[in-house]
């Protein structure tokens, strides 16, 4: 059951009124408004009014929570609303003559609807008597504890994070949204974990992007925050949701909101790197089409350095071995976002969406190598660049039917997907030596890498509802995906030193990767007093087909697969709840992880994929705690994943001192751990703090050497925003994660800061930000290897000291549209 604290819902019930929203929230004694709000959208010559009352229909009490609204029944356009009395009567006031339709919402009870209310100049009051709404207790859902600003919404599977007061991530990317997210990480390259596990799922508005590794990074380092609406954390979906990714879903939901009427906004900031950063949308909403279309361009300098200290323990010379990294990029990209609706009835409309989106990556990087003897004396030094460059260009297209009336009716969605994402990335590597060396290998021709990627990806999908009674619902459905990369690779190399390239034809490659899943799933809930409960299994047939020509090799592989789930939750009272839930998921191979192409940072540091790599298997055990205070809320989660033939990220160093990365299956891995969260407020100030420690140990005793690990993991994040008066904030947010033990080696440490205004120039509806990331030069990354070869630290600073200033303007009404098939799980209202 959602459940919000009666004193931390005053302000966003006041707001959804004026703007004629429907959010359901409840309401205590000294928040309760009678008539039409101050400010509201009145017919002129309203004159007219619609009165009655609210009971419960199993106890008879009057129903004191949960807003009424008036809508004209011709375009639907709002007109009017009004919270109950405390006997349960309500009155709203100001109405023309003409037909309106009154709608009621509250958490706890089915919506009510009442058509064909006529007000005329005869007969100005109309009177509808006796409302008796039922309890709807057919979906399983959890307790909801919001702030003032819904800025956290906390519930024991999935965690809603606003990004609209997030002021720390203003002119800032997605990536900066990330990193300000309980239990989420991005480290130097970009690559986003949940609970340090790299297997999540990153959705784009509740959709798996086809991009995964590197090209996620880059796609995500370059999608403005401000595009961002919230971010969701599952830890533990259950068996409706897609089984991929051990950890987890992390779904990035974008601005989408279209407004009463005609509206829009813009966005413009810059910052100390020379950033540009501008966006701009229009929304429209007339009779039964509503239309969202948004654009943006992204365009900034990156500069990030750093060093690699390496000791060889079994290579005579040389005995240390010194490196000065450093590099700029110049990230550009451009985009837009189309939603379209068209609405058939009151609950059924048709939808299409669109997100188009494309850029480059430029960048120069440099590798300083010197290396020395046992005295630490120089005995040789020579440099390596990189010049690199890439094109991308991304689409995804969306066509679905939805059927979504009362939580006592059948609901049914039709979804049909493609999306198709293409990359070409190209880079120019060669070398200088500064000072010989016997030790020093001889020194590569200059080399030119070229490779294309192509990701094609279609699926078709249905999710289908039935409550049997007002205590059960049984939920169905069927999801079929057809995914394929492909890529092609060659390299090049000046071997006479005259600027004439040659392709090596040792060096053409490339692959070719299909997945073809079909899946199933059937879920049961349940509610029994304050007991409720949800079953779940999902059963997919998943075949892939990897094809390495170069290899004259195919690795094919099938995977039939049972992914049960369960939740148990029990509610104490009103604002305390306690939840048990297990899942079973998996992570397959994705043609990066795959991919034997080698890519290379310099001669000395490569990385490529593993063709026989196979899939993990997740089970995960999670115990939620959670309560709502007066001052806020809490949360403790306690888990438990035990994970089997787990994907890790190996370093090796080989015998000739090149670093090389690469995928393996580890036989196991087991995390047992706990994520306490605190949302605090108090007059202006508010905190937001998490903080999370678990115990790591992973058996990796099926691989060569001595890569098992076991440690201690722990961190911990806290935003802090002080409100001076309701047109001027300020925000800093820090995060630090402890080192840990690796399979062969460690992560340092990594902390953060950010510090950040904003003034409200025009209230609700534009503001200026000014924010400083990373003032101290703090924010870091890096690792430790120790295999008995070579002692190896890394440590890269990614630039990320820079300051923001950001302009946002907005104009119209926010009226949001239909909602799209999500999980069965508790959402968080809307953003004002």
């Amino acid at each position: 059951m959602r459940l919000v604290h009666p004193e931390l819902s005053i302000k966003p019930m006041r707001f959804a009124i004026l703007v004629g929203s429907v959010l359901v929230l409840l309401s205590g004694p000294d928040a309760r408004a009678q008539g039409t709000p101050t400010g509201a959208p009145r017919p002129p010559g309203g004159v007219g009014e619609i009165q009655g009352r609210l009971t419960d229909s199993t106890s008879g009490q009057p129903i004191t929570r949960g807003s009424i609204t008036i809508r004209r029944q011709r375009d639907t356009v709002f007109v009017g609303g009004a919270l109950p009395k405390p006997d349960g009567t309500f009155r709203v006031d100001g109405l023309a003559p003409g037909e309106y339709t009154l709608r009621f919402r509250a958490i706890g009870f089915e919506p009510v609807t009442r058509k064909d209310l006529v007000v005329t100049i005869d007969k100005p009051i109309v009177n509808i008597g006796t409302i008796t709404p039922a309890v709807a207790v057919t979906k399983l859902e959890g307790q909801e504890i919001t702030a003032e600003r819904d800025e956290e919404v906390l519930s024991p599977d999935r965690n809603v994070y606003s990004v609209k007061n997030m002021t720390s991530v203003a002119g800032g990317t997605a990536i900066d949204v990330l990193k300000n997210i309980p239990l989420v990480e991005v480290d130097q390259s970009n690559k986003v974990s949940l609970r340090n596990n790299g297997n999540v799922v990153v959705q784009i508005n509740g959709r798996s992007t086809p991009l995964k590794g590197e090209q996620l990074g880059t796609f995500l380092a370059q999608l403005p925050a401000h595009t961002v609406k919230n971010v969701e954390v599952a830890t533990n979906p259950s068996a409706k949701d897609d089984p991929e990714g051990t950890a987890g879903i992390i779904n990035i939901v974008l601005k989408q909101d279209v407004e009463l009427g005609l509206s829009g906004g813009i966005y413009a900031g810059t910052a100390s790197t020379g950033q540009v950063n501008a966006s701009g949308n229009v929304g429209k909403q007339q009779g039964k089409f509503t239309g969202f279309i948004s654009g943006s361009i992204y365009r900034d300098t990156r500069h990030n350095y750093g060093s690699i200290s390496r000791e060889n323990l079994v290579i005579p010379a040389p005995v240390f071995v010194e490196t000065s990294l450093s590099g700029t990029q110049h990230p550009l990209s451009g985009g837009g976002n189309l939603r379209t609706e068209y609405r058939l009835s009151e609950t059924d409309a048709f939808t299409f969406d669109a997100f188009l989106y494309g850029g480059s990556f430029n960048g120069d990087n440099s590798s300083r190598y010197t290396n020395l003897d046992r005295e630490r004396l120089v005995t040789g030094a020579f440099n390596q660049f990189n010049e690199s460059s890439s094109e991308y260009r991304s689409a995804d297209f969306n066509l679905a039917f939805r059927r979504q009336g009362k939580p006592n009716t059948r609901q049914i969605t039709a979804e049909l997907e493609y999306a198709h994402n293409q990359n070409e990335n190209n880079s120019n590597l060669w070398s200088v030596l500064v000072k010989p060396d016997p030790s020093i290998i001889a020194l590569n021709p200059a080399e030119r890498n070229n490779s294309e990627w192509r990701n094609p990806y279609m699926n078709a999908k249905l999710d289908y509802s039935i409550p049997v009674n007002g205590n059960i619902k049984l939920e169905t459905g069927f999801k079929a995906t057809w995914r394929q990369t492909a890529s092609d690779f060659n390299a090049s190399f000046d071997s006479t030193g005259s600027g004439n390239f040659e392709v090596d034809p040792a060096r053409i490659s490339g692959f070719d990767y299909h997945e073809n899943i079909i899946g199933g799933y059937g879920l049961y809930s349940q509610r029994i007093s304050k007991v409720q409960v949800q079953a779940g299994l999902r059963l997919e047939d998943a075949n892939t087909h990897f094809t390495v020509p170069s290899l004259s090799d195919g690795f094919d592989k099938e995977y039939w697969s049972v992914y049960p789930s369960m939740v148990l939750s029990y509610n104490f009272s009103d604002l305390r709840q306690a939840k048990l839930s297990y899942s079973r998921r998996v992570s397959r191979p994705d043609p990066y992880q795959l991919s034997p192409i080698v890519s290379k940072q310099d001669n000395r540091n490569i990385f490529h994929g593993n063709p026989k790599l196979g899939a993990e298997y997740s089970n995960s055990y999670n115990l939620s705690l959670q309560e709502g205070r007066k001052w806020g809320s809490i949360q403790l989660n306690n888990y438990v994943r035990v994970t089997d033939h787990a994907v890790r990220m190996i370093s090796s160093i080989d015998t000739s001192g090149v670093s090389v990365r690469t995928f393996e299956n580890v036989a196991n891995t087991i995390t047992i751990g706990s994520d306490l969260s605190v949302n605090y407020r108090r007059g202006p100030l508010q905190i937001f703090g998490s903080a999370s420690a678990s115990r790591y140990k992973s058996d990796a005793s099926n691989l060569p050497g001595k890569l098992s690990a076991q440690d201690i993991l722990w961190s911990t994040r806290v935003n802090g925003t002080w409100k001076f008066s309701s047109l001027f904030d300020m925000q800093v947010s820090a995060y630090y994660r402890a080192a840990f033990k690796t399979e062969g080696g460690s992560q340092l440490a990594v902390p953060s800061l950010n510090a950040s205004a904003r003034y409200k120039v025009w209230g609700d509806k534009g503001n200026i930000s000014l924010r400083v990331s990373d003032p101290f030069k703090f924010q870091r990354s890096g690792y430790r290897t120790d295999n008995g070869f070579v002692i190896e630290t890394s440590e890269r600073f990614g630039g990320s000291r820079v300051v923001y200033l950001t302009i946002s303007r907005n104009f119209g009404q926010a009226l949001r549209l239909k909602p799209r098939n999500e999980p069965d799980v508790p959402q968080g209202p809307p953003t004002p």
